[in-house]
């Protein structure tokens, strides 16, 4: 930006959420209350879309008072990946830190305030009523359920027990496995609880989608349980495209200790800025499937430089290791359920498209299904409709490409 923005923070209360205030700023051009952004999650409840620079910019809310909401800001701009930050709602002073470090925060600040104050009225709303139900699939004692996390009181470093259930969720027991969060809120919730029993103070799940032809990233999600000014500037600066661990990500499953990146020039962006933001020491934990496109980064730091920070992460490999896989599943699970849901493609649809993407044709799928060739066919007919294709092999590629034929151990 080319003129210093004056910001004023100030956290009004559990739950509130009173924004940096620019000395100068205007409203996001074109902004819109109702489109969504083309591959926004289907719990996206509010939504602002505009443009800026060139950028397409959406903000979005989504969640529930239960088990916490997340602030979701997507950005896709022509020739780069579609970035996605999603940040956790019940720490004012982290949503606060994230607006304020937002680079376009002259032309976003009225609209994230204005899609604060209405989640925050609608959350007011709902809360007490929330708060009274109880999900016995989840019952557990409330002192496991609050799952403290403290993030070092650091200059910069992310705001304390950001995600953290205030008094009034702390007696709602919260999911203890990927599988059980409904949304972002929880899962996000659900990596700083058990990140926090491992010992690190903060934490950030990447998801990287690369495209199978150039081996270029397409998209690229974030969901922060650290500090937010490390998060917006990471993304902003496309950190990703010559980060070490993201590199060391795409062709490993092995853990990384964050001391063997030491080769690192002094003057390298994760050994100049990541202490400044209380990353002391890193780990990383890469997850892969393969037969998707997609794979994924837990990153979990803590303030003690190496080795002794690092040393209490690393024991801890073993659950961290499967928390990375476990939350790469949920998203491709999840993935293909809202593109499944997009496409109106029943189940029955997406077996007969496995199949022919295996190879198989009408008489496979008519064997599998126990349907005769004839409806087979037609069903190929209607598949192809709502993929616009003009042939069963053509719609099974697209599928294959969505990653909606991807078959998780977790949930069918």
């Amino acid at each position: 930006m080319s003129r210093p923005v004056v910001v004023r923070l100030a956290a009004v209360g559990p739950n509130r959420h009173r924004l940096p205030t620019p000395t100068n700023g205007s409203a996001m051009a074109r902004q819109s209350t109702s489109v969504p952004f083309e591959l926004s999650s289907a719990e996206l409840a509010r939504t602002r879309v505009g443009i800026v620079d060139g950028k397409r910019i959406s903000l979005g809310v989504q969640g529930d008072a239960l088990r916490g909401f997340v602030l979701e800001r997507r950005c896709k701009s022509p020739g780069e990946p579609v970035s996605t930050q999603r940040v956790g709602l019940r720490d004012p002073a982290a949503v606060a830190a994230f607006v304020e470090h937002d680079p376009y925060v002259v032309q976003l600040g009225i609209d994230y305030r204005a899609l604060l104050d209405v989640h925050r009225a609608a959350d007011d709303a709902g809360s007490h009523g929330a708060f009274a139900v109880h999900d016995a699939r989840y019952a557990r004692p409330a002192s496991e359920a609050g799952g403290a996390f403290r993030p070092a009181e650091h200059a910069g470093a992310a705001p304390a027990a950001s995600g953290v259930p205030t008094a009034s969720a702390a007696s709602v027991a919260q999911p203890e496995f990927a599988v059980e969060c409904e949304h972002d809120g929880a899962l996000l919730a659900l990596m700083r609880r058990i990140c926090a029993s491992c010992g690190a103070t903060q934490c950030f799940y990447h998801w990287f989608v690369v495209d199978e032809d150039t081996g270029e990233f397409t998209a690229h999600d974030l969901l922060i349980g650290g500090a937010p000014a490390w998060a917006q500037r990471y993304v902003h600066q496309h950190w990703y495209l010559n980060d070490p661990a993201v590199a060391h990500a795409r062709d490993n499953t092995q853990p990384l200790r964050g001391s063997a990146l030491a080769e690192l020039r002094s003057d390298h962006w994760l050994n100049r800025y990541a202490q400044t933001q209380g990353l002391g020491s890193n780990v990383f934990f890469p997850a892969h499937r393969r037969d998707v496109s997609t794979f994924g980064l837990l990153h979990v730091a803590a303030p003690l430089p190496a080795p002794h920070g690092e040393d209490a992460l690393w024991r801890n490999r073993r659950v961290l290791r499967g928390l990375a896989n476990e939350m790469l599943e949920w998203r491709v699970v999840r993935r293909r359920r809202e593109l499944a849901q997009e496409l109106s493609l029943a189940a029955q649809d997406v077996l007969a498209l496995r199949l022919v993407a295996r190879g198989g044709g009408a008489r496979h799928v008519a064997e599998e299904l126990r349907l005769d060739e004839r409806a087979v066919y037609q069903l190929f007919t209607a598949i192809n409709r709502k993929m616009d294709s003009k042939h069963i092999k053509s719609s099974a590629t697209k599928a294959k490409r969505l990653g909606l034929l991807a078959e998780g151990y977790i949930s069918k």
